[in-house]
């Protein structure tokens, strides 16, 4: 069964899954104890597949074990990828392409699967109810994992996660169209169990995305309902819902989506960067669990037509997220750097790859 355009628009980023799933100071902590989770995909990262007009950031992840966001640029027209090392809101190195798996149709995340410090890639063909771990060294292809089968039914999409708080990125499969979540332990690139799936949320919240809200170092699910504008935060426990948290409205208008998460304020807890990509503005909405803390100001992006927030994470090392920018048409990038809600310094334009494909 092929997802349904608005089903794929409310799929999570980012981020979009922030900094890395790992820390080489041991077991996902920082210098001050606290852990450092993975941006998480961020919503609007699905239509990486969907648009095909050539490249798209769909998320940020340390691929290089510097502990700062580096930037995934994925080419669904022509299946390939390319990671951009970062160094604050300049361009340290840009990654050679890297072709897909075969055929068209997949659509990639990134995460820590292999406990090294350094993102992996893992992609999920929800046509073919498929999923692939590839193993990263940098911004370079180390080992392509196997195509392992999803869930039974049509319509499974894999995003990444450590759920069980082993430092290793396990598996959410997502089914919109039946509303069934279900999260696969993994080690590495093989399946260690596949758990029931379990129903979502009621009415609308067509997907969510794996990331961890509260700092214990597993997982939990970010809900969003594109059409009605709201996300819901549900706190896991490994496979199961530990607190489901109540709809939270997003900002006033049309176009809005959760376009990336990460820990804007340095408080240890996830907050939400929301993008309009029609009305070119974003905003920063600071969270506390599974509660709304403070609604952030709506803030104009770049000057020109375009531009998009597309994604977030800590690319200056300050335990606070960064917004990434992209200019549809030209593949143009910018960084932000921010201070919880506001900026604290646009970065330079950047040229995307071979100017934006």
């Amino acid at each position: 069964m092929r997802t349904s355009m608005n089903v794929v628009m409310a799929l999570c980023v980012a981020a979009t899954l922030p900094a890395t799933g790992g820390c080489a100071r041991g077991d996902g902590l920082d210098d001050e104890g606290r852990s450092i989770a993975p941006a998480a995909p961020p919503p609007g990262a699905t239509r990486q597949r969907r648009d095909g007009r050539g490249w798209k950031i769909t998320q940020t992840a340390d691929f290089n074990a510097d502990r700062m966001a580096d930037v995934v640029w994925y080419d669904a027209e022509r299946n390939r990828i390319a990671v951009w090392l970062m160094n604050g809101s300049d361009l340290l190195a840009p990654g050679p392409f890297i072709p897909g798996p075969g055929g068209d149709g997949w659509l990639v995340w990134a995460n820590d699967f292999d406990a090294d410090n350094m993102a992996d890639l893992l992609w999920s063909h929800d046509e073919r109810n498929l999923m692939a771990v590839w193993l990263m060294d940098g911004s370079r292809l180390r080992a392509p994992g196997p195509s392992i089968p999803g869930p039974i039914a049509d319509g499974w999409i894999a995003l990444p996660g450590d759920f069980d708080f082993d430092r290793m990125s396990d598996v959410l499969w997502i089914n919109a169209e039946h509303n069934r979540m279900a999260v696969w332990p993994m080690n590495v690139t093989q399946p260690l169990a596949a758990m029931p799936p379990i129903p979502g949320p009621i009415g609308g919240f067509a997907f969510g995305f794996p990331v961890d809200v509260n700092f214990d170092g597993m997982a939990d699910v970010v809900w969003n309902d594109i059409e009605r504008n709201l996300l819901r935060v549900w706190l896991m426990h490994g496979s199961r819902p530990l607190v489901e948290g109540p709809a939270i409205p997003g900002p006033i208008g049309d176009g809005w989506v959760a376009a990336g998460v990460g820990d804007f304020n340095a408080d240890g807890m996830l907050d939400v960067l929301w993008s309009n990509q029609e009305r070119g503005l974003m905003a920063v909405w600071m969270l506390e669990g599974t509660q709304l803390l403070a609604a952030g100001p709506v803030i104009p992006g770049p000057i020109g037509d375009g531009w998009e927030a597309r994604a977030a994470g800590d690319v200056n090392l300050d335990r606070m997220a960064d917004v990434i920018w992209q200019r549809a048409g030209t593949g143009e990038m910018t960084v932000w750097l921010m201070d919880g809600s506001r900026v604290l310094a646009p970065g330079p334009v950047i040229p995307g790859p071979h100017g934006g494909g």
